[in-house]
Formats: C-alpha cells, structure tokens, sequence
C-alpha cells in the first residue's frame, strides 16, 4: 500500500511538472525569461544553489571533442573560494542538435539521485523546444526588420507620395514625399486617426486642400473600391495638378485590411497637353486667315490666266497679297516651333552684333502703312550689342501688335529705346485698356489673358514667348500700369556685352 501512493505521488509530481513545462515553453518571450523560468522550476524539484544556464552561439563558438579547460570558481558567502561538492549536468538538445546546457549543483555531497536527473533531463528538454521556438522567432523579426528596412529604403526613394490607411481610415504610414507633401512629421495629431471631413480643420494650412482631396479617397478603401486615376488641382500657392490613385489591402480571408493612396505630381505632364492645346488653339484661328487668302487669291489667278486676262497689275495685287500671308504663315508656324522648343527647354539663340534702334525703326516703319494709332519711335542712335536678330525683331513685333491690338483707334503707340554701359531697354506705351496689379503679376505665363481682353482673339502665347526669349538673352522683361483705363508699358532689357557662356536652359517650372 505504501509503495502505491509512493509510485502515485511520482506520477502526480512528474504531471505537475510536465504541465508547468509547459507553461514555461509557452510563456518565455526572451532567453532572460526563459533562463529565471528554468531556474525557478529547476530549484521547485531540486537543489539549485548554484544553476548554470548556457547557450551555444552558432555564429561565434565550434564544439570540438577536445577544446580548452574551463576553470569555475564559486564564491561562498564567507568569501572562500570553495567548489560545490556535488552536481548534476545534462545536455540542451533540439533535434539532433546540443544548443546548451542545464546544469544545477550543490554544497552538499550526494545531493542528487536518479530522479533529480531524470527532473532536470525533463526541464532541458522543454528547454531545448523553447530556444528552438525563441531562435524561430527572432529570425523572423529579423525577416521582418529586413523587409521592413527595404521597403522604407524603396518608399523613401520614390518620388510619388505615398500613404498607407488602415480599414478605419486612419493613416498608418506615408514615405518622405507624402510628408513633404502633406506638411506632416511623426508626431503629427492627424496621425492614427480617421480622416473624416469634421478632422480637416486639424491639418495644417498648407495641406488642408489635399486632405479635403484624400477624404473621399479614403471613403472609396474603407467601402472597399478602388480608384484608377483621377485628377486633383490644387490653387492654394503655386498651381499643381496631382494625380490620385488608390488600392485595396485585403487579408488572405478577403476581410478589409486598409489601402494605399499615390500622389503623383503631373503639373509638368498636364501643362504639356495644355501646351498642345494652346497651340492647336492658335492655329486654328491665327492660320485660318492667312490659308483662306493664300487658297483665294490663287485660284483667281488661276482663273484670270485660264480666261486669258493680262492684267499686270490684279497679277501683281494677288501675288502681293498670297506672299504677305505665307510669310504670315510662316513666322506662325515659327512661333509655334518657338514655343515647343520654349517648353521643352532647347530654345537657343544665335547671337550677331546688330544695331537695336535700327531694328525697333525697321520694324515700326513696316507695321505704320496698315496701323490705325500713331506709332511715334523716340530711340538713343547707336544702340549696338550682340543679340540674335530675328527673335529681338518677334519681341519688338509682339509689343507693338499688342500695344495696338489693345488701345482704341486713333490713339498713340510710343517706343523708347535707351541704353547705359551695360544694358539697352526698350518700352512700348499705349493708351489702352490698362492692368490691375494681379494682371500683371501673371502676365506672362503661358496661355493667360487678362479679364478684361476676353473678347479680343488671341491664345494668350504671345508674351509667353516674347518673355522667353527676352531671358534667352539673359534679359527680362515687365509690364507698367496705373490700372484699367490707364493704358500700359511693356518693357524689356537686354545686357549689351553677353557672356559667351552657355545659354541659360529655360523651360517653364511646373
């Protein structure tokens, strides 16, 4: 009877520790943990006045049958430096490998029989399984470090903003040019929290338009849509056009996990088609003259000759006329070559000494027998430099067709042409429609056209042009007015000694 119990205690004992194994194998998140764990059980069974715990580093230590003596020294509490007198030693396995050993030992001799070794076997052996799960573990939180690291390499180097939303709608990660983009930094309060209408107010000014965008970005993830393409233009500081896509995250059971939202600026792309448009505009209406007379005139020509007419003087009128609109035509199409080249930052200038004043009289004098103003030339002589010819004379031609083109019948065009040591300059003054301060402040960007001139034909290229070329040669070029009914001065300067350096690349920033 009393060998029953005894053998019945034995198996109580070894199921108590197998179930507290157990725990520990589950509950050790570190090795630190798991060494007071086994510890703890290690003294519940036995003797462990001194317990060694040791793990073997792959990476840095080899077994070898024979390998160098290893000498412990014990402190007892006297200070002597005494041995233990007795111990018990087994072997950490995983598989078929040794990764440790548990070792527990005692001041006192023979305190250790069978069973304490069979105990401790029981406790390295879960031992072993746990370091096996714990390596486990850490090899894939270093996986996912690794992964993490190269994704935030790979998101810091594009130059699309990117924010990553989870299924409450709630932004969890975005790349530099998201925060860039958005005006936000780590610590940020709209971070971690639904983006709703009622939180827009809390984005900071500069990025509120773009929140106002994300909101039904955001709506269309969290009701799992997603958005191929769309356009959002912001006017708040410089105009930028942004276009806006999105992506459902869905887990591997199809449940909703969040998305992804991508800002990428195509201001550049968009005034690219914008261009084309403005030229095709331009065209279409500035060519349609001079094609219509050209075809015209012709085929009167023809018909004269066909019906035998000898009429010199009608031949000459009609040739007259059909060479005056090709060249129309021509210098058309040239200013629209320009302007390409303008945009796409290739325009060059082909520089030659030539006399300023000379050109503005050349060019005033041919444009006076069909103008309805008085165009009085007031110019410095001698206003020599080194320029190209034939854009200076586009500019000039510009300003002065403008300068009519917008003041009434009968009133005066006056250009000055002035000149210091350094710099000639040119104005062109009309009695026109005059501009307000925020006309001229956008004047010269391509395809604007004041409030005010709507109704006169024109693609708003013009002085787009003129400004480019003027910067071309290192120049600049701006507008004077009172305001409306004030009339307005074009002016340009020119360096009269440019530098034979490379020409400046211009092309409009986006």
């Amino acid at each position: 009877m009393l060998q029953t119990t005894t053998n019945d205690d034995q198996l109580r004992a070894r199921l108590e520790l197998a179930s507290r194994l157990g725990a520990l194998a589950s509950d050790a998140r570190d090795l630190v943990e798991l060494f007071r764990a086994l510890y703890d059980e290690t003294a519940r069974v036995m003797d462990a006045t001194v317990f060694l715990f040791a793990i073997y580093d792959e990476v840095s230590v080899s077994w070898a049958a024979e390998g160098p003596p290893i000498r412990l020294l014990y402190g007892t509490e006297p200070g002597e430096l005494v041995s233990p007198r007795s111990g018990v030693v087994v072997p950490i396995v995983s598989g078929d490998h040794v990764v440790g050993v548990l070792s527990a030992q005692s001041y006192r001799p023979e305190a250790y029989d069978d069973e304490d070794l069979l105990g401790l076997v029981a406790i390295a052996a879960q031992a072993g399984a746990t370091i096996k799960r714990l390596r486990a573990t850490e090899q894939m939180a270093l996986e996912h470090e690794r992964h993490a690291l190269q994704l935030e390499a790979v998101l810091a180097s594009m130059n699309d903003a990117l924010l990553i939303v989870d299924s409450r709608g709630a932004i969890v990660r975005l790349n530099r040019a998201a925060r860039e983009l958005l005006c936000l930094d780590g610590s940020s309060l709209v971070l971690g929290q639904p983006l709703e209408p009622q939180r827009v107010e809390q984005w900071p000014d500069t990025a509120r338009e773009i929140a106002e965008a994300l909101v039904p970005a955001i709506d269309a993830i969290r009701s799992g849509r997603q958005i191929a393409q769309v356009d959002v233009e912001l006017h708040s500081g410089e105009r930028r056009v942004l276009s806006l896509g999105t992506s459902v995250l869905r887990s591997p059971t199809a449940v909703l996990e969040g998305g992804v939202i991508v800002f990428r600026d195509v201001t550049a792309q968009r005034n690219l088609e914008k261009l084309r448009e403005d030229i095709f505009a331009m065209a279409w209406h500035d060519m349609h003259t001079p094609i219509t007379v050209i075809r015209g005139h012709a085929e009167l020509l023809q018909r004269r000759l066909a019906s035998g007419d000898r009429d010199r003087g009608a031949f000459k009128a009609a040739a007259s006329l059909i060479m005056k609109h090709a060249d129309r035509l021509a210098e058309l199409l040239t200013a629209l070559f320009d302007i390409r080249c303008l945009e796409a930052g290739v325009l060059t200038v082909a520089r030659w000494p030539m006399d300023l004043t000379a050109l503005v009289r050349e060019v005033t004098d041919g444009m006076r027998p069909t103008a309805r103003h008085e165009i009085v030339v007031s110019a410095d002589d001698g206003v020599v430099g080194e320029w190209d010819e034939r854009r200076i004379q586009q500019v000039v031609t510009n300003l002065v067709a403008n300068a009519m083109k917008y003041s009434p019948e009968g009133s005066t065009v006056t250009v000055l042409v002035t000149a210091d040591e350094t710099t000639a300059t040119v104005r062109v003054r009309d009695e026109g429609i005059g501009l307000d301060d925020a006309e001229l402040a956008q004047l010269f960007g391509r395809g604007y056209r004041a409030e005010s001139v709507r109704t006169v034909r024109g693609a708003g290229l013009g002085l787009y042009l003129s400004n480019g070329l003027v910067t071309a040669h290192r120049g600049r070029m701006w507008a004077e007015s009172l305001g409306h009914g004030c009339g307005s001065t074009f002016c340009f300067n020119l360096p009269l000694h440019a530098e034979r350096a490379a020409e400046p690349a211009l092309k409009e920033r986006a």
